[in-house]
């Protein structure tokens, strides 16, 4: 089922290009919301809670700005790509979508989203969005996206059943510390000490960081080495066989969502996500839970970066693209936005309304604050745009490591398998 899902989101993306080779209309050559009533509409991810927040943003925009009225829907994430797949093959894509780093290639590079350093885009202020998290949204020299929060790669986890095992993770553990530590929470208890971060791209990606090496390189090919993956999965396996992680009929249950997620089921007793899912999994798993950096390797090297959780683009075919561009800014720069909003996707992306936040944050959002505030001076740049493919290789890694969790799979073929496919993926 999961490769047909694949398999018909890639047949869609395909057929976006035909679509777009003709009347693709250029930044800024839409009408505007200067004039008489527009009609835009805005997509996203996210759960409930999250909808209900962003209409809310969205209400304060309408109420500001009269002339334009917004028409919004969300989905869970793996939907909403297979959503936007086939709206975007259709030819009728969103004014204003959410783009995932993982896809921002995949969509800019095919022309679907539209150059905001041309036209109406350069209405979008940057000023106050740090320069490093701002050029994320560049690729190829095109800025197809905007920042619309900032977030890290962090670890979630029990602090009760850590303290219990005589261990801080938010004083910092080194992978061995942490894996001795994960045992403990086991044996203590029903919930495994960790979920299986085998199946992850994310914690991949910063153990490869930690080794001075990188996912992708700037030319969109892999840059890592067969034996870095062999390497990061013996990591992995080390924890499996332990019983330190999760088995491998749990591991295979997770999904990006935290209520369904193993810590979020109680199952595991942390989980590698980003910190701004902190009150999600609070709320999912029921207990205090508290955010840490990442287990380092021997030179104390976090890996972790300043990291867009999304972006908001506009897209290329939008006949209203001055009003799309009216709603990016002000989603983006509004401090009343700011306070609505709070630490649901990240941090706010612009800095001026961020330090107007930070003294009256308070629960999870006060965590979230100090955490990133301690770990500014440690956050690495960011890595480059993931090429074309990237989403797809995602689900790749995934698949092949729970071969190798289940037992139907060796190491080596596994690993085999995953190069080859990815390197074809990314041709």
């Amino acid at each position: 089922m999961r490769r047909t899902r694949e398999r018909r989101t890639l047949v869609a993306l395909a057929a976006v290009v035909p679509l777009l080779l003709t009347g693709v209309a250029a930044c800024g050559s839409g009408s505007g919301g200067d004039g008489g009533d527009v009609t835009i509409t805005f997509v996203w991810w996210g759960s409930e809670g999250r909808a209900n927040l962003t209409k809310k943003a969205v209400e304060l925009f309408q109420q500001k700005n009269p002339k334009i009225k917004v028409q919004t829907s969300f989905s869970a994430y793996a939907a909403y790509w297979e959503k936007l797949a086939t709206q975007t093959a259709g030819g009728k894509p969103p004014d204003v979508l959410n783009v995932d780093t993982r896809y921002l290639a995949e969509y800019g590079g095919r022309g679907v989203l539209a150059d905001l350093n041309q036209g109406t885009g350069k209405a979008i202020s940057l000023a106050d969005i740090n320069p490093e998290l701002a050029a994320t949204g560049v690729y190829q020299g095109k800025r197809y996206a905007v920042p619309w929060a900032q977030n890290t790669p962090a670890m979630l986890y029990d602090p009760a059943a850590f303290t219990a095992a005589g261990a801080d993770p938010a004083k910092g553990l080194t992978w061995d510390q942490f894996a001795d530590a994960t045992q403990k929470v086991s044996g203590a208890g029903s919930a495994r000490g960790t979920t299986d971060f085998g199946i992850l791209d994310t914690t991949l990606e910063i153990w490869l960081r930690q080794q001075s090496k990188q996912f992708y390189t700037p030319e969109g090919k892999l840059g890592f080495a067969a034996d870095d993956l062999r390497r990061y999965w013996q990591l992995a396996g080390r924890f499996r066989d332990a019983e330190g992680a999760s088995p491998a009929d749990v591991t295979a249950s997770y999904n990006t969502s935290p209520e369904q997620s193993p810590l979020g089921r109680k199952l595991t007793s942390s989980e590698f996500a980003y910190d701004n899912l902190l009150p999600a999994y609070q709320k999912a798993n029921g207990k205090p839970l508290n955010v840490a950096p990442y287990p380092t390797a021997a030179n104390g090297d976090t890996g972790q970066y300043r990291r867009p959780s999304m972006f908001l683009s506009v897209s290329a075919r939008s006949q209203q693209q001055d009003a799309a561009a009216k709603l990016v800014d002000f989603l983006v720069n509004d401090p009343e936005v700011g306070k609505i909003v709070g630490t649901d996707r990240g941090l706010a992306p612009n800095l001026k309304v961020r330090a107007q936040l930070a003294p009256s944050a308070k629960g999870a959002d006060k965590t979230l604050y100090d955490y990133e505030a301690a770990l500014e001076p440690k956050l690495g740049a960011a890595p480059p745009v993931p090429p074309k493919g990237a989403g797809a290789i995602q689900k790749l890694l995934q698949r092949t490591y729970e071969e190798v969790a289940f037992g139907r799979m060796s190491l080596d073929d596994a690993v085999s398998r995953f190069m080859s496919e990815a390197e074809k993926g990314l041709k």
